[in-house]
């Protein structure tokens, strides 16, 4: 019964925080909403911090375990890359530019999110390799060097700061940091088209 109700909550405050964002929704708010008493709300959840926390995390682990699956599937570099842009993709439908600029704001959150995603990301030279040996990718790519590159580029350019700076959805960045990198490993014979 608990566990249902927490759910309840959560996908409420997931529903009104892509809407407004969650610095402007009060527990009040989402008390209100759901027909339930304060007490109650703070019995599931004792901060609103620990609500956003667990809405975030609500949409962001499911990506993550998609990202895991992508890297542990022998598929080749291409279809990786192209299921790392469908799951920002949906990432970017999941999080709302209020959402974005709140994240902005909330370094601790950030934080935790970014540590996920870098551990997530951190396995990515396991498909490189696969690919140097499958010739997907250049056999002298340095992969230590790209993976500091990707990494460096995740970390300074995909964070919600940045993303409303450059007026990105996820999506959209994802999208172009893998076109960026991707075509950058691929040998010119094995790109679409034959274009170098």
């Amino acid at each position: 019964m608990a566990e249902d109700t927490r759910e309840l909550v959560v996908a409420e405050a997931k529903r009104l925080f892509y809407q407004f964002g969650f610095r402007r929704i009060t527990m009040d708010e989402i008390a209100a909403n759901l027909r339930m008493s304060k007490k109650t709300l703070y019995a599931l959840f004792p901060s609103k911090e620990e609500l956003v926390r667990a809405v975030v995390l609500t949409i962001m682990t499911p990506k993550m375990a998609q990202m895991k699956g992508l890297m542990q599937e022998k598929s080749t570099v291409a279809d990786f890359f192209a299921g790392t842009v469908e799951v920002f993709q949906s990432l970017g439908r999941d999080i709302s530019e209020p959402m974005m600029a709140d994240m902005k704001m909330s370094p601790d959150l950030w934080r935790e999110i970014e540590e996920r995603r870098l551990e997530v990301l951190s396995h990515i030279g396991e498909v490189i390799e696969r690919g140097k040996r499958t010739g997907e990718v250049r056999a002298d790519l340095n992969v230590d060097l790209f993976l500091r590159i990707f990494m460096q580029a995740v970390n300074r350019i995909a964070n919600p700061a940045m993303m409303l700076e450059l007026n990105l959805k996820p999506s959209d960045l994802a999208e172009q940091l893998f076109r960026i990198f991707f075509h950058g490993i691929v040998p010119p014979e094995r790109r679409a088209g034959g274009v170098s």
